[in-house]
């Protein structure tokens, strides 16, 4: 059997250069050290029985990363070549399986390692999907992602079967969503919706949508509520309190007058959005 040539130093190159007639050219190299031989890792993608083909195996540094990926043939056999000496996992998935569990393997030069991985069938994998957007028009006419929204999903029977709650960006998702033709309502204090949306899942698709919904005049407003007390600390019933809008040129306007009730408190609903002060006197 021949021995197998190994590089000693690593090819190098030197820039473009042009010859002319007579010129002479004297071009120097240096050759940097071969790099080291690197290794390979291989091994079989299956079902615990079963090969399973088409599967993505991947493979991650020690820190996680991920650095090279291949895909196993019909009988479920991949390889990867050309990996540094280091410390090393694998991991393998295809649709309708779970990822596997990471598989960790330590790599020396030149080394040739075998790690054989597993992937578990997961039916509700095979089930559908729905994700979306929900934005809200405010006051201004300004369209903008509405976080905290409650989202609620209902079949063709009008029966609710899953809500949720929008992220910060407006963004929310169903998943293990059987086939049927499902409705969405979206609700969220001081909004109302546009409309309902509907999503139709067949043979464990994926829906994306946008919902949308915008201020509701009537409920979109502030409170403002307080205690009255004298100088000694009691509450004061019966005080008059009144709440004042402050206009862009500094005038207070009286816009609402209220009184304390036994306990001394007070409070105004349906304040609108503005700057203001309140104040308040009592009379004997």
């Amino acid at each position: 059997m021949p021995d197998i040539k190994q590089d000693l130093l690593g090819l190098q190159y030197s820039e473009n250069f042009q010859i002319q007639g007579m010129e002479e050219a004297n071009i120097d190299l240096e050759l940097p050290p071969a790099s080291a031989t690197s290794a390979t890792v291989y091994g079989t993608v299956t079902d615990g029985t079963d090969p399973i083909a088409d599967a993505t195996v991947k493979l991650f540094d020690k820190s996680g990363m991920p650095y090279k990926h291949t895909l196993t043939d019909e009988t479920g056999a991949f390889s990867i070549s050309g990996i540094p000496a280091g410390t090393y996992s694998l991991g393998a998935v295809k649709d309708g399986y779970r990822l596997s569990d990471a598989a960790g393997v330590t790599l020396s030069e030149s080394a040739t390692t075998q790690i054989n991985l597993l992937c578990t069938a997961d039916t509700t994998l095979s089930l559908g999907a729905i994700a979306g957007i929900l934005t809200a028009v405010d006051l201004e006419g300004v369209s903008k992602p509405l976080a905290g929204a409650k989202i609620t999903l209902r079949n063709s029977a009008n029966i609710e079967v899953a809500t949720t709650y929008t992220a910060d960006d407006g963004e929310f998702a169903f998943y293990d969503v059987a086939d049927g033709v499902y409705t969405l309502l979206s609700s969220a204090d001081g909004y109302r919706s546009v409309s309902s949306m509907t999503a139709t899942i067949l043979g464990g698709s994926i829906v994306n949508l946008t919902m949308s919904m915008i201020v509701d005049t009537r409920t979109y407003n502030g409170t403002v509520s307080g205690i009255i007390r004298n100088q000694a600390g009691q509450v004061v019933a019966g005080c008059f309190v009144g709440l004042y809008q402050v206009t862009k040129e500094g005038a207070e306007v009286l816009v609402s007058i209220t009184k304390t009730n036994a306990e001394g408190k007070y409070l105004f609903g349906g304040v609108t959005g503005g700057q203001y002060l309140v104040k308040a006197k009592l009379n004997r």
